[in-house]
Order: C-alpha cells, then structure tokens, then sequence
C-alpha cells in the first residue's frame, strides 16, 4: 500500500531547525544567568526575589509548557546544568539504578506534591529558604548529568516539572525542536525530548500498568491541587497541618473523581487526562490572571481593566478547546499507527524478532536456549540465531550477515535437524575456521524448531584446525605460492590452494600487524570498548595448523614477474611459481583544501578506526562531518554518533546509497537516520576544511559551513594497482584479470578489490572470496571461471535491517516492477522481476525475506505462478 511521506508525529530530530545552534547556547547562559542572580537577590534582598520569581516568572510557566513546550526544554536553566557535564565531556554517562529508573517519575511527582503546598507554608514568605531550594534543585540537576548520560539525571527522570510538562506538552501548538540531545543516547523511556507529540500517549498506552498509573495519578490530582492552592487560607490564619490536611482532602476528591469517570465513562483514559489537565490550567489561569494585572501595576503603575482579564480568561480557554480537540485526535491517529497494532515495531527501535521468556508466555512458540547460562528464549520460526541472540543482548559479533566472513560461529548442541539448510557459502566459511559439523554461521541459521547452543564455537572444533581437503588433481611443479595481501581475498586464496595442493609452499604477506579480522566490523572499533578483541577472524593456530607462512607488518618493495621473485622490504626474497595479488584497495580521497589537517581521516585499517577513537577522546571531539553517503560513510557516521558525537553526513548525490537504492527507498532510510539524531545533507560537497591546528569547521561548495572537530572521507575506493603497474601488468582502475583470475602474465593472479573482472571493481566481501576460490583453483592446475555474483549489500546500523540484492531498477519496458511501502511501520520493499525471473529487491523493515530471495536470484527461479501474491505483499511464497 502506498503513503505519503510526511511523518505524522515527527521528532524532534526530524524537524527543521531554523535557529542556529549558538543562539540557543546564548539563551542557556542567559537563563543560567538570570537563575543564580535571582537566587543572590533572595538572599541579599528577599521582598525583590520573591516578586520577580513567584510574581513574574512563576505565572508564565504553564501556558509556555502548554504551547511552547520546545521553546522551554531548550532554554530551562535545570536543564542546561544538567547538561554542562554532557556538554564538556566530563560526564559519567552511567544508567540509572533499577529502582530510581523505576520510580524517578513517581519521586518527581512527590517532590511537586511536596514543594508546590510548601509555598503557602514557607517558600512565599522566605527569601532563604527559596534560595537554599533553588541551589539544592541545581545541584541536583548538576551532579545527575555529572553521573548519568543523557538527560536520565534530571530532566527525564525526577525533576519536579517534568509531570507538568508532559500533561501539557503533549499537543504544542508550535513544535521547536530539540537542542540539547544530540545525538541521542537512548536514556528515557517514551522520551518527551525525543517526541513529545506522542509521549504523553505513549505512556498512557504503555504495556506497564504501574508506568500507566503513576501519569493518570498526576493528571487527576492536578485539578484539585490547583483548586486548593489558590481557596485553602494560608497559615497562619489556619494552620499547617489544616491547611495540609485540607489541602489533601481536595486532590483525594480530584483524584476519586478522576477514578470515577475512568471507571463508569466511555471516555478513555487519556482523554479524560485531557479534560483533567484542561480543567488545571484554565483554574490556574482564572486565579493567576488578576494576579498578573496586579504585577503590571505594580511595576508600571498600569490598572487593568476588568474587561481585559475577563478576555484573557477566554483566551485560554479557547486555546485549551483548541489543545482538547487536537489531542483527541490525535488519539485515533495514534491508535490506528501503534496501539492497533501490538506487535509492530517502529523504524526508531532496534528491531527485536525474539523475546525473552521473561517477557512473555506466548503460546506455540519455539524455544532457543543458549548455553552454558541455560538462557531460555522464545522465538518465532525463521528468525536467525544472530538476531535472537542480539535481540536478547547476548554477545555475539556480527559481521556480512551473509555466512561469509566468519564472524559468528556457533556450536549447535541439540537440535541441528531444526536448522534452516546449510547453503554453500556458510560450508566454506566453516571449512576455512576448521570448525568441526556441529557447528554454524549464526547469521545464516534460521530456526525451524527448539534448539540449544553454544555461543562457544570451539565446543564444535577439534584440538587441531583440520584442513578440508579437496580432492582435484593438482600440478606438482606448483611447488611454491605467495600471497600478496592478508585480507579476506588472500586468506581465502591461501586456504583454498592448500586444501587442493598438500605439498605447495605457501606465503602470505601482509602489510598489516593484524591477521585476518572482520573489516565490516571496523566501526565497532570506534564506538566500542573491546579494540580487535572479537574482530578476528581465524583461531590463532590457523596459519601453523595449515602449513603456511605468515608475514605481518610486512612490505612488499617489488615483484620481478621475469624471474619470479617478490622482493621485501627487510631484504628477504620469496621466490614463487604462482602468485596471488589481494592489495585490496585505499579510500579515494576527493581534492578537498586542508585534508591532512589533524582531525581528518578516512577509514580502511583497524589502525584507521583506533586512531580516530583516540583523537575523539583526547580532543574531546563533539561534532563530525562524513564526506560520503554509502555504506562504509553511513555505518562510519553511525559509529561516530554511537560514540556520542554530533554527526553530519555529505552526499554529493540526490539521495543516500546510490548504488544499492532507489530514491524512495533512500527516503525511508534518510528519515530513520534523522530520527535516531544523524544528520544528512543531500547534494552536498565538501570544498574545504577550517582551522589551523585541528579541523573545527568544513565548508561546502555552495559556501555553507558545517562545524566540525572530526572530518571522515568515506568518499569510494581505489585499488591498490602500484606494485601490479610497478610489474607491467596490465591495468585499468584495477588490475585486469580474466575469468580465470589471471592477469596479463599466466603465473600471476588477481583478486578482491585489486582485481577488474569484466569491467567491474566490486569492493565486496562476498565478490573477493568467490574470485580466490577460482583463482586458487586455477593456479594449481584445475578449472575454475567466475562468473560474477548477484550483489548483496546489507547496512548495519542498529535498528533498520535493509538489504539490496541485485538490479533495484527496471531497465526494460517488460520489468514488472512490484513496489510496496508502509510509512507507519517504516517498511519499503520493491522487486524487479525480468522473464519471470527476480532480477533484485530492495528490502527495508524485511528481515527474514533476504535470504530466500536471495536463494532465488542465484537460482534463476521462474516466479511467474507467483507474481499476483508478490504484488499482494504475500513475498513468504518464495
């Protein structure tokens, strides 16, 4: 089904910011200002305090909650101390204890039930014990961004505010967005800064009934407090206790009453919670509006009318019919998008495919239990063990996500025959780990039955590697092989030339001190705490268990294709009958004045990624541009904001991922990104980078100007053809090979990014291990050809599972194109299909439908019985 694509309760991330990012920064140090100045004057002069705060700020708070919600949250001085540790990079960022996670609301709520009657009593006669409240609530609000990350230390957890603004933030009617939480950090539950439209709403409608009671608590005590603060006498013409117990005698009435209407009236919950909060603001208003005439008076010496204050009384009552009527609404709207819906998962939250049997006992289930722990999850058939295991927090890494790379092996202890079929790639992974039948790629594992595992591969391993031999002739003058080149291409050439040939000499040379590790992991090494730790690829007996030898931090000077011979920098000379170039690639850097400043980058190497985590931390970096709008730059710019950097991405182009994505796809993925706090301009180019010691700033080609303490080119790559030209063999971008994987000189080899095969630089994991097999098969004295591959690509950034297999365009007039989109749920997918063949499909929101697509593709399988259920959305034939 089609929709359109405007979001109907956007977030603040996701609408346009029209004022620049100093002006609120200005504004912050004002209102800190102007805070501690009245607190001095309640000290020095208490009468003048006491009037400019109770008489002057006091009474214009609600309707600014009640229409300008934003405007507040990004100028409230509690607010921007408690944001001063996040600002300067000298918070904690700890998690709230479970019990104060829990309860933060409800202390909130105490502490305004408390301090709100306590100004009868004592805080509207004494200016000292104003002021001591003040600097206990900003020292508080201080030390909880101190310790805690985001906002969880005050704003969104217990400061006594919050409740008020919540109630009446929940309809603005102007939406200014957030200034405070980029990026976000994910503190809060149903976040008011994150969305305030829905969060309100969200809370009323959450699955917690404690979460749901403690807001239908505030909204029904809020009239009688209101009530009974402006008719109970204050003390002493009766006292304390009188007034308190009177006081409570009032809200325990608003309270029942509320109660009452919940229980007998066909009105919902929230909607009565409208009425409530309706009712609070307009008795506010009806006792603060004189008082406000008062004020003008006694500053101007200006007498109000009486007509005038009756006009203002109508004016927030209309403004309040206003508010009721939007917010009802806005319910229906929010009912037929989530509440309809209880399984649905928003683009916004880490998509979950299984739950844990703590969280529910939903019948005819399957169950997963990962080993030694006895972890017992449920699950629903065709859900991977990856994304169970992720989903549930379970460590495990992920890599291709396609069973190539090796990254998540798992041991299978029961339950093996209730696997998904092992396909082709994953055996060959295995077979490089030497892992023993019992085991599988995780990612690749879907779940047809119960299970048990163990995220432990070596349950499924032998004591030795045992290399899978392959039984083919072999040429015996083949006696030695080097291997130029330690990535996967390499390693996956070297393996497979031993498993064919058990006498050859091998070499494999890298330019790297790391041996083989997950290079789609890269991003992790910015943003995670565990460096290479889980990153690599092979157990550390690998290269001895398979008899070849290993060169790390090695650099090659030159080849001699005349008498076969590589030349080392150290010296040494490795003669070869046969040789294998996996150079890889390096990132194009674009012609941009004042790269190489300190803080520019661009990222290949696990040394790349570690060394700008580091330079983020010495120099306290708080804002990055990503000059490239593809994988690598999105998953990069994802990194970055995980590590709590403001992030900014550059496409040159109309739209994000052109290679693997039409423009609507994109849209969906651009609006995802913007709702999790990255920002992405389109068309857009850096020129030129500021600042003389370290980059503060970059400026695009149209003259706008982007701040900036990291800048990172993720800008495509260049094969690495020097050595290959240095030779004289011939290249192009890359080094020419043909379908045998050989260059211009027969005893030579190419493959991986390095290598051009038909015209084409893949840059893919996938394209590199399937050009090494062929390519060690030939060099042995088999017969292998590549053929090409349908090319798959998968972003992963937590939270949008997208992936794009093959063609996304109709190229033929005869294309049927099958094109599907839902705005609610942030689901896009669209299929090519060509001679009744899928030719590539677009998924986003489609987790469990890549891979039998993907089967299908590589099968060429004839669809034509099935295209009138495609294009209903019915793709689960396949």
């Amino acid at each position: 089904m089609a929709a359109s694509t405007k979001t109907i309760f956007p977030n603040y991330t996701q609408i346009p910011d029209r004022v620049p990012q100093w002006v609120w920064y200005v504004a912050r140090l004002l209102t800190i200002g102007l805070s501690f100045g009245i607190i001095l004057t309640l000290f020095v002069r208490p009468d003048v305090g006491l009037f400019i705060f109770w008489r002057m700020i006091v009474p214009v708070l609600p309707i600014l909650f009640f229409t300008l919600p934003g405007l507040w949250r990004n100028i409230c001085p509690m607010a921007a101390v408690n944001q001063l540790p996040r600002l300067f990079n000298f918070t904690r960022a700890g998690t709230l204890p479970p019990f104060i996670k829990k309860y933060a609301y409800v202390i909130g709520i105490t502490l305004f039930l408390v301090i709100v009657p306590s100004r009868k009593a004592l805080f509207n006669e004494s200016g000292w014990a104003l002021g001591l409240l003040l600097i206990a609530v900003f020292a508080t609000a201080f030390f909880g961004g101190l310790f805690f990350k985001g906002k969880s230390g005050w704003c969104s957890s217990i400061c006594p505010l919050l409740p008020v603004q919540r109630l009446y933030g929940q309809t603005p009617l102007a939406n200014i967005p957030n200034n405070h939480c980029k990026p976000c950090v994910g503190c809060a539950k149903n976040c008011f800064d994150f969305n305030p439209v829905i969060a309100n709403m969200a809370d009323h409608y959450d699955k917690d009934r404690d979460y749901q009671g403690y807001r239908k608590f505030f909204a029904s005590v809020f009239p009688g407090l209101v009530f009974a603060f402006y008719t109970v006498p204050n003390p002493p013409e009766i006292s304390v206790l009188a007034m308190y117990s009177t006081m409570a005698l009032m809200m325990l009435t608003s309270v029942g009453i509320y109660y009452f209407l919940d229980t007998f009236s066909t009105l919902s919950s929230i909607k009565i919670t409208t009425i409530f909060g309706a009712l609070a603001i307009n008795l506010y208003y009806w006792y603060n509006i004189p008082a406000l005439a008062t004020t003008i008076d006694t500053l101007f010496g200006l007498s109000v009318p009486q007509v005038i204050l009756y006009a203002g009384n109508f004016v927030v009552l209309g403004i309040t019919l206003h508010w009721i009527y939007r917010s009802f609404n806005k319910e229906s709207l929010f009912l037929s998008q989530s509440v309809s819906s209880p399984t649905r998962i928003k683009a916004n939250v880490a998509l979950m495919n299984s739950i844990s049997m703590k969280q529910s006992q939903v019948a005819e289930s399957l169950e997963v239990a990962f080993q030694p722990d006895n972890i017992r999850i449920l699950t629903s058939a065709g859900t991977s063990l990856l994304d169970i295991a992720e989903a549930n927090n379970l460590k495990l890494e992920s890599g291709c996500r396609m069973g190539v790379c090796g990254a998540d092996p798992v041991a299978i202890l029961e339950g093996a025959g209730n696997l998904s079929e092992m396909t082709d790639d994953e055996k060959a992974t295995l077979d490089r780990l030497g892992l023993g039948d019992n085991c599988r790629m995780a990612c690749q594992a879907t779940v047809m039955g119960n299970v048990s595992v163990s995220l432990d591969p070596r349950q499924g391993a032998t004591q030795k590697t045992e290399v899978k031999t392959i039984e083919v002739d072999f040429d015996k003058a083949v006696e030695r092989v080097v291997v130029i080149g330690n990535g996967i291409a390499g390693i996956t050439a070297a393996d497979h030339v031993r498993r064919r040939h058990p006498d050859t000499e091998i070499h494999v040379i890298g330019r790297e001190t790391h041996p083989l590790y997950n290079r789609m992991g890269l991003s992790r090494l910015i943003y995670g705490r565990s460096a290479m730790k889980g990153l690599y690829l092979l157990p550390e007996s690998w290269y001895d268990d398979y008899n070849i030898h290993s060169w790390l931090n090695t650099l090659v000077t030159e080849i001699d294709v005349q008498e076969q011979k590589v030349h080392l920098a150290e010296g040494e000379v490795l003669p070869y009958d046969r040789l294998v170039l996996a150079t890889g690639s390096s990132g194009r850097i674009p012609p941009i004045e004042g790269f190489g400043t300190p803080g520019t980058f661009i990222l290949r190497t696990a040394d790349d990624a570690m060394t700008m985590r580091s330079y983020a931390q010495d120099y306290l970096a708080k804002r990055a541009v990503v000059a490239g709008g593809g994988l690598l730059g999105l998953e990069a710019a994802y990194a970055l904001h995980k590590l709590g950097i403001e992030t900014t991405v550059l496409e040159r182009g109309a739209w994000l991922m052109r290679r693997q994505l039409d423009e609507r796809g994109a849209t969906f993925l651009q609006q995802y990104l913007r709702g999790i706090g990255i920002e992405v301009l389109l068309e857009a180019e850096a020129e030129s980078v500021g600042g003389s010691r370290r980059v503060d700033s970059v400026t695009l080609k149209d003259r706008r100007k982007v701040l900036a303490d990291i800048f990172l080119v993720c800008a495509g790559i260049i094969p690495n053809t020097k050595l290959a030209e240095a030779a004289g063999l011939e290249t192009n971008r890359g080094v020419l090979v043909n379908e045998k994987m050989q260059t211009s000189n027969p005893n030579v080899y190419a493959v991986g990014d390095v290598a051009e095969a038909g015209g084409m630089i893949y840059g893919l994991w996938t394209v590199a291990v399937e050009q090494a097999e062929v390519a060690a098969t030939n060099l042995i004295g088999s017969e292998s050809s590549y053929e090409g591959i349908v090319p798959t690509t998968m972003l992963k950034v937590a939270g949008i599972d997208l992936m794009s297999i093959g063609e996304f365009d109709a190229k033929d007039e005869d294309d049927i194109v099958i094109q599907i989109e839902d705005l609610d749920e942030q689901q896009y997918r669209k299929m090519i299909i060509r001679d009744n063949k899928i030719a590539g499909t677009i998924l986003i929101g489609f987790p469990k439908l890549g891979g039998n697509i993907k089967k299908a593709i590589a099968k060429e399988v004839d669809v034509s019985a099935h295209i009138d259920a495609l294009k209903a959305g019915d793709w689960g034939v396949l």
